[in-house]
This record gives structure tokens, C-alpha cells and sequence, in this order.
């Protein structure tokens, strides 16, 4: 690792700080401050956010509580002149791999790769869990629908197609054989003898085209003796006939199109998953090529308006039924969108609390009954506002994800959002309980020295003995779970890291070591009361 680094070959653009580059990335690491050198008028940008001139010609940043990818970019009038890839890292992944602080210089290539390792084990496993999990998908209603301009990802669709599957093709089904049309009446110019009738729009037609009429000299027609001696050559005439290019079969067949473009992205996103249940994708993929080769399409054009107000598509067999459809593949649900996000970003803070989410629904689910386990979510509204993705277990509880919990309803304070919260029934119906609450924090403190582990207001005799180094929770997380039990009145609040402890305290001042959830909770009720930090870490897989 050096403390200075040029970015380009004539040492235009020097960066000073803990960096390592490796393959054109640079390596950086949260909490430091970095130094950019650049010439007069250039300007520095970390990500989106503009780095401080400190001075002319040099720019200070540091990344604060953020570790994934980001990108440095110079700048000059406002043009990129250099532009580098960066992976920024925290020093708790050398913690997690037993490394202390004063030998992290001397081995930062393994700190590296246990971030590496980190990453490619916490991604498989949201991945893993979120296509094995069966996700309800809660259509929304007109009234609540809320549309996204980009409304799905790979994830999303996988199981809205997988959920829908045959309510997809029930629907297409009965929109071709009961396909609406409507009457179309063209004017057409047709030689005389071609017209059935005459209309006095035809009359007037013929006055005012005269290019259409020709000299009758003789002839005694009646036309002839109206126009002045004139007969038309062709006249104007309705022609009426029976049309499928709709506005709502325009939506059908738009919609058609979109579901076989996700059905392509999601099973080339996933052909490699194992968890992936693809058969039934790859079913319905198959059953929607069929359908748009039908000719019904051919005479449809291509939305440009969608028919929001149309009957048709408010009551109609078939057409209702795709419009349900449309407003639950449209909506916002952006559980999965941020999901998403995070993995493109390596955001470890964000993928750490979804990794959470998916671990503590499988553990539950142990104990609280997995046979009728549910993950629902409710595409209303925004995620961390209605709090609308929760765990549905076979004894009724659930947890929520990222519940926003109300004064007077369930805070007596203010309002609070700890990362999960479990309920003993639907927190809509009178008489449910919040019965404790998880947080998920990717935070870590190293405790090593007899003085630290006084100061950390712990006891602990053993590694008061033995000097071991231990990584413990954030004392400040357990304040804050202090302030989450007695702020909702809850049985326990846990905080959820990625250390090598378990440690809960009861409120009868007794303390468990190694404890774990089944010791929290039953199918039937809570166990023990008070709060904790609880060793939640993936399994690196090397």
C-alpha cells in the first residue's frame, strides 16, 4: 500500500493517501483523507460529490460510511480529462480476517481479498435467497397505484412472471378471442359506377374538386345538366369497415411485448442460478411467442397514449384482467429496485442489511413455521414510508422490513425505523404488538488491550485474561438499542453485525453468552426481554 500514487504517466495527477492499485482499480478506504494534485483550473470529482481545493491545485476527500464502487474524475471546462474505476474498502475486513490494525500496510492484499471473499459470499447468498423465497406480490389498486418510470428489474420479474404465469396467459387468451374492434368510416374516391350510394357529402365533393370532372358535351344526364355540362370521373364515398387496432389492444399488445423482453432478460440473468426456477419462465416465454404470432396483431399499432380512462379496460373480460396485471408490473416496489442498486454499487452496508433480512427469515422460519412462509410485498407508496414488505410465518407473526414506526400508534416519542421489526399478528389490527426489534449495523469495534475492554463498559474476564483480540459490536448501537426497547415498549432489540460475538442482556441483569435466536423466541410467545448483539456473519466460502 503507498501514500502516493501517480494516475497517469508524465505525473500530471498525483493522489496521496492509503491507496493500491491493482488492474486499473484504485483501492481506497473509508475515514482517510486523500489528496489530489491536478493543474491550475482543473476541477475533482468523487462520484457525484465535488472534492475541497484545499489550495490551487489540490483536492482533498474522504469517504465517510461508504464502501463499494465509485469513480474519480478530473475535470477541465467542464470536460473529462481522466476518469478511473475506484473500490473503496474499510479496514473492518481486515478485522474480520484477524488481521490488527498495525499489520493491515504489510498485508493489504489479504485485506483485499477478504473483501473479495466477503462480497462473493453475501451476493450468492441474497441471490440464493431471494429466488428461492417465495415472494407474494400484492397487486395494488387504482387508487393506490403509484407507476415507475423503470418499474422492474430481474429480480422483480423473475417472480412477478413466475407468480403470474398462468393468469398472464389466461388473460392474453381471452383478449384474442374476445378482441374488441371498432367501425371505421373512410372517404374514398371510386369511379361512379363503383359507388353504391350517393350522400350529399358526395355532392359537395364533386364541387369542390373540379379536377375530377370532365366535358359531357350531349349528354343529358341529370349530373350533367347540375354541373354545367360536367360528369365526375370518381366521387367520394364511405367506406366502412371493422377494425382491432384499439387503444386497449395497442396496451395489450405493448404490454405483450414488454412481458416477452423480461422473460429474455430474466433467463439470461439467471441460466446459471441453481436456485433459479427457470422451467416455469422458460413455459411462459414459449406460450407468449405463440400468442404474438397470432394475426389479431398485425393490424395493431404501437401505443403512444396509454388509454387510462378506457371502459374497456376497466371492465371487460380479459382486458381487466391485463390491466391488474400492468399496474402490479409497473408499480414502485422498490424493495428489489434497491436491492438491485446495491449490488451494482458493492454497497457492503446495504447488502449487509438485505443479507440480514433473508437470514433472519430462514432462522425464524425455523422456529416460527416455515409451511405457509410468505415474504410479501406490497408495491403502495414508498418502502421506508408505508413500510409495505414483511414476512408472513406460519404462526401469524411477522416481520417487517424497514417499518416506519409512528408516534403515539407505537413510538411515545418520535418516529422510529430500526431495520426489522416483529410483530405478533397485522400491525393494522387492533390489539397487535410490536414484539422486539433488529438492526443491522456493519460495524464493528476491536477490542485487544485490558484498557479498551474497561472502556468498552463490558466485562469480561476471559479476554481480560488472555489479551485475545475480539471484534464486539458498536457500543453506541447498544444505546441505541436501549432507546428502540423503550421507546416502543418492546420485549428486546437486537442489533445484528458481522463480529465474534453473541452477548444478550436480560432485564433481570443476567447475561447469555453464545446465545442465539431460539433462545429469544417460541412459536408461542417471547422467551427473554431485554437487549443484545447477536453474531450474524456469512460464511465465506473462499
Amino acid at each position: 500500500m503507498g501514500d502516493r500514487i501517480a494516475l497517469d504517466n508524465d505525473e500530471k495527477y498525483i493522489l496521496a493517501g492509503e491507496v493500491i492499485e491493482e488492474k486499473n482499480t484504485l483501492y481506497l478506504f473509508e475515514w482517510i483523507d486523500y489528496y489530489l494534485t491536478v493543474p491550475k483550473e482543473y476541477k475533482v470529482f468523487f462520484g457525484d460529490e465535488p472534492a475541497d481545493e484545499v489550495s490551487e491545485g489540490v483536492f482533498r476527500y474522504i469517504f465517510k460510511n461508504y464502501i463499494g464502487t465509485s469513480v474519480l474524475r478530473i475535470l477541465k471546462d467542464g470536460h473529462i480529462v481522466l476518469e478511473r474505476p475506484l473500490l473503496v474498502l474499510s479496514k473492518k475486513f481486515a478485522q474480520i480476517a484477524g488481521i490488527r490494525e498495525d499489520e493491515i500496510e504489510e498485508r493489504i492484499s489479504d485485506v483485499v481479498k477478504a473483501y473479495r471473499e466477503f462480497v462473493d459470499t453475501i451476493l450468492g447468498d441474497i441471490q440464493k435467497h431471494s429466488l428461492e423465497l417465495p415472494f407474494s406480490l400484492s397487486a395494488p389498486t387504482r387508487f393506490e397505484f403509484i407507476e415507475s418510470d423503470e418499474p422492474v428489474n430481474e429480480f422483480f420479474a423473475y417472480h412477478f412472471l413466475k407468480n403470474n404465469d398462468n393468469k398472464i396467459i389466461g388473460a392474453f387468451e381471452t383478449v384474442i378471442h374476445r378482441a374488441k374492434r371498432k367501425l371505421i368510416v373512410e372517404g374514398e374516391w371510386v369511379k361512379p359506377w363503383e359507388s353504391d350510394s350517393i350522400s350529399a357529402d358526395s355532392i359537395i365533393s364533386m364541387l369542390r374538386h373540379p379536377e375530377y370532372l370532365m366535358k359531357a358535351e350531349g349528354s343529358s344526364a341529370l349530373v350533367a345538366q347540375a354541373l354545367g355540362g360536367y360528369v365526375p370521373t370518381k366521387v367520394l364515398t364511405e367506406r366502412k369497415y371493422e377494425s382491432f387496432d384499439t387503444p386497449e389492444n395497442r396496451f395489450a399488445k405493448h404490454f405483450l411485448n414488454n412481458l416477452l423482453r423480461w422473460s429474455e432478460r430474466v433467463l439470461e440473468a439467471f441460466r446459471n442460478a441453481q436456485s433459479a426456477k427457470l422451467d416455469r419462465i422458460m413455459g411462459l416465454y414459449e406460450e407468449l411467442e405463440y400468442l404474438a404470432n397470432d394475426p389479431l396483431w398485425d393490424d395493431v399499432g404501437e401505443m403512444v397514449i396509454f388509454p387510462y380512462t378506457s371502459q374497456v379496460l376497466l371492465k371487460h373480460e380479459g382486458y381487466r384482467d391485463l390491466l391488474q396485471l400492468w399496474w402490479e408490473f409497473r408499480s414502485y416496489s422498490p424493495f428489489f429496485d434497491e436491492m438491485q442498486k446495491a449490488i451494482d454499487n458493492k454497497d457492503i452496508a446495504k447488502l449487509y442489511e438485505y443479507w440480514c433480512f433473508f437470514r433472519l427469515v430462514e432462522e425464524l422460519g425455523k422456529i416460527l413455521g416455515r409451511k405457509d412462509l410468505r415474504i410479501i410485498i406490497e408495491p403502495t407508496g414508498e418502502l421506508a414510508e408505508s413500510g409495505n414488505v414483511y414476512a408472513l410465518f406460519d404462526n401469524g407473526w411477522r416481520l417487517y422490513y424497514n417499518k416506519r414506526l409512528t408516534p403515539r400508534k407505537w413510538s411515545y416519542s418520535v418516529s422510529l425505523r430500526p431495520d426489522y421489526s416483529l410483530f405478533n399478528g397485522n400491525p393494522n389490527k387492533k390489539g397487535t404488538k410490536i414484539l422486539g426489534v433488529f438492526d443491522a449495523k456493519f460495524k464493528l469495534d476491536v477490542v485487544d488491550e485490558k484498557e479498551e475492554i474497561e472502556n468498552f463498559d463490558v466485562e469480561d474476564e476471559e479476554v481480560e485474561r488472555s489479551g485475545s483480540y475480539t471484534t464486539w459490536t458498536k457500543l453506541e448501537d447498544i444505546y441505541k438499542m436501549h432507546t428502540y426497547r423503550d421507546a416502543l415498549n418492546a420485549n428486546f432489540a437486537v442489533v445484528l453485525y458481522p463480529g465474534d460475538r453473541s452477548v444478550f442482556f436480560e432485564t433481570n441483569n443476567d447475561k447469555r453468552e453464545l446465545w442465539g435466536l431460539s433462545e429469544l423466541v417460541s412459536s408461542e410467545n417471547v422467551k427473554i426481554g431485554g437487549i443484545g448483539y447477536l453474531k450474524f456473519r456469512p460464511k465465506l466460502r473462499g
